[in-house]
């Protein structure tokens, strides 16, 4: 809509004459006419008083405006280069060429082929049609430069792949093609030798089995150095195949790297650390809410706690540190409840100004309050600026006081690093810094994912612990429910493109978040991708359109499929290997039945010795490190800029203003230092 259609009430006639055009994909004009009214209101509501607030796209649409409305902007750049130019969208076109319009001088690279972001507002026919666009903004041909040698795969794998696109009919009624049929793709590397092969026909767990042990013996003969260089690739990680390929991994000792498949929280990490948790914090009583849902999240917390205990049983520092603090919440908590009484009993209000001279005294000598919190109460640092604010106009409140004095110096992301310096953890990032034969990254890898979890918590939750959330329940129910919320994500979690793939581990990944890799080994983990029709807010924009229609919607959905598999079939190096399911249920895409006959090659009829040897790439974390070039990443240690270079730890906020604080004091009693050493000189 950000892109065309400006005028809701022009596109609300437009709607009333496409009725039939709804009604094919269940759709009514009243429907459509809903959603319009639904996006007037939701760009009125981004126009406040003192503020004109913008999304993405409607941040394209108005650069776009401010480009056309200034002439001197065709003349800005002498080159415009874009490259995966076939996941541009209709506004960005309309940028790009604005900008190119002066010289006449853009140069776009891609692959209409790999265009999986449709989802997203990609339009493909960008990059199809870029002769005829740019006949139609610029008034010119633009000169091809097909880069047609792959480097990467060898000669099997690019027919394969050649002839599966091959399958599809993608010619225009009128003429012409949905795709760039023109391409010449050859391999660079020429051997003949078997690259494609298939397990047998058979069931899931059997072919899933006869797949493990070709992984197996491509390990056990040196053909790759890491399980992290067999990638499984899925077209959505809740198949059912996920759970078969797991399994067959590991009954051949060999683990896989799936923290997005499934629900994160059940991986044994994450028991560990959100067991040990709940152990601090606690957690509200069950209640009368039931749901399945809600049952299995309660059953899994109980777990997670069973887990914790088991652990404190074999540390007693883990115990003893895990029972400190909780005995230092129940300290903040009865320190609080304290004062609050004594606020009571002498009727103040919790809003009303701080006296320093008349309430200090009194809440000092509060029954069972703690030396800590009367030391805070006493501190000439608070008085200094209570009386200061109190001069300013803007006192301290009574509340802010009780909650300052009784709050907690650390946070959720304090107490995970305190934890990683325990035996149990301590013991996940010596595997991953271990000799190449017993590396194992996952458990750090997984780490890593957990921090970004409970910082998300601090961000978007609870960032301070203060005794008032203690003592009301607030802070226990708040995280309960966040893990509620984590738990209830399960597989819908989207991946993250900067994921690791941590050695010692296979990693299952979806074939979106592989664009832009390769992998010596792929497996295609399903070969079955349902066709369900274009998605509904296509149906809903084609006849708003006012640019060339593009694509036909019924045919969409089957194109998307085939560049989909195309990026997993060309993500392959050395081997590609197909699982072959079949038995009651299952099938696969026509595509595949096609080419899958009896003469295909088979994992049975593979030599293994036949397979190249993989490179191991280079990590590319630097091998010296540097200690003074960022203390925001922790580097004090080789270990801890590894951790968070590569496997994307976030750093507790607190320990990090800490420790800038430390080194700033320090630079600063070292100059006044050297000052008075010069004086005295």
């Amino acid at each position: 809509f950000s892109e065309e259609c400006i005028d809701v009430e022009a596109a609300k006639k437009l709607v009333r004459k496409s009725k039939k055009h709804y009604g094919e994909y269940e759709l009514t004009a009243e429907q459509v006419e809903l959603l319009l009214d639904l996006y007037a209101g939701y760009k009125n509501s981004l126009q406040l008083e003192y503020a004109h607030l913008t999304d993405f796209a409607l941040l394209q649409q108005e650069a776009f405006n401010l480009l056309e409305a200034n002439e001197g902007s065709k003349h800005v750049f002498k080159h415009v280069i874009v490259d995966e130019y076939q996941d541009t969208n209709s506004i960005q076109e309309r940028i790009f060429f604005r900008l190119a319009a002066g010289t006449k001088g853009i140069c776009v690279v891609g692959d209409d082929d790999q265009a999986l972001y449709r989802f997203r507002g990609a339009t493909v026919e960008n990059f199809v049609d870029f002769d005829e666009r740019c006949r139609d903004y610029l008034g010119k041909k633009p000169r091809r430069l097909s880069l047609d040698t792959n480097y990467r795969s060898r000669k099997q794998i690019v027919e394969f792949y050649k002839t599966f696109m091959a399958q599809t009919d993608w010619k225009k009624p009128e003429g012409g093609h949905y795709r760039i049929t023109s391409k010449n793709i050859q391999a660079y590397r020429t051997d003949e030798k078997v690259s494609v092969v298939a397990s047998a026909p058979n069931k899931p767990e059997i072919a899933c089995a006869e797949i493990a042990d070709l992984v197996k013996a491509l390990l056990d003969e040196g053909k790759v150095e890491n399980p992290n260089q067999i990638a499984v690739l899925f077209p959505s990680l809740k198949a059912a195949a996920v759970k078969h390929f797991q399994k067959a991994f590991e009954d051949v000792g060999l683990q896989v790297y799936a923290p997005r498949a499934g629900r994160f929280v059940e991986v044994d990490e994450s028991l560990d650390v959100f067991g040990l948790l709940l152990h601090i914090l606690g957690h509200p009583p069950r209640g009368e809410f039931h749901s399945k849902d809600y049952d299995d999240f309660r059953d899994w917390a109980v777990r997670a706690e069973t887990r914790a205990k088991a652990l404190m049983l074999k540390d007693s520092l883990l115990k003893k540190y895990i029972n400190d603090r909780k005995e230092e919440l129940e300290q903040a908590s009865a320190d609080y409840e304290a004062l609050l009484k004594v606020a009571e009993k002498n009727h103040w209000k919790l809003d009303a100004p701080y006296q320093v001279d008349k309430m200090k005294r009194t809440l000092i000598a509060a029954r069972g309050l703690s030396e800590r919190a009367r030391k805070l109460l006493s501190s000439a640092y608070l008085d200094r600026l209570a009386l200061e604010r109190a001069n300013q106009g803007t006192p301290l409140s009574v509340l802010y006081i009780l909650r300052r004095v009784t709050s907690i110096d650390w946070n959720l992301l304090d107490i995970f690093y305190r934890l990683c310096g325990f035996e149990h953890f301590k013991k996940m990032f010596d595997m991953a810094e271990d000799n190449e034969d017993r590396t194992d990254e996952g458990p750090v890898a997984n780490l890593g994912l957990i921090t970004q979890y409970l910082s998300r918590f601090l961000d978007e939750r609870i960032a301070m612990i203060t005794a008032d959330l203690l003592v009301e329940k607030t802070l226990q129910i708040v995280f309960f429910n966040y893990l509620f919320s984590l738990y209830r994500l399960g597989e819908s979690e989207l991946e993250d493109a900067e994921d690791p793939f941590p050695k010692g581990r296979i990693p299952f990944l979806t074939i979106h978040q592989s664009k832009g890799l390769e992998f010596p080994v792929v497996i295609l983990g399903s070969l079955r991708k349902d066709d369900k029709g274009p998605q509904q807010n296509e149906v809903i924009v084609r006849p708003l359109l006012s640019r060339p229609q593009g694509e036909p919607l019924d045919r969409m959905s089957q194109f998307d499929i085939m560049r989909m598999y195309y990026v997993a079939l060309s993500r392959a190096k050395n081997l590609l290997i197909l699982p072959h399911f079949k038995g009651s249920g299952q099938r696969m895409n026509d595509e595949f039945k096609a080419l899958l006959d009896d003469d295909f090659p088979r994992i049975a009829g593979l030599d293994v010795k036949s397979v190249p040897v993989a490179d191991e790439k280079e990590s590319d974390l630097p091998k010296s490190y540097s200690f003074t070039s960022d203390y925001l990443l922790y580097q004090k240690c080789p270990r801890q800029y590894m951790i968070f270079r590569k496997f994307g730890f976030v750093p507790s906020r607190s320990q990090t203003m800490f420790f800038g604080s430390l080194v700033h004091r320090t630079l600063e009693d070292l100059h006044h230092e050297l000052i008075q050493r010069r004086t005295a000189a």
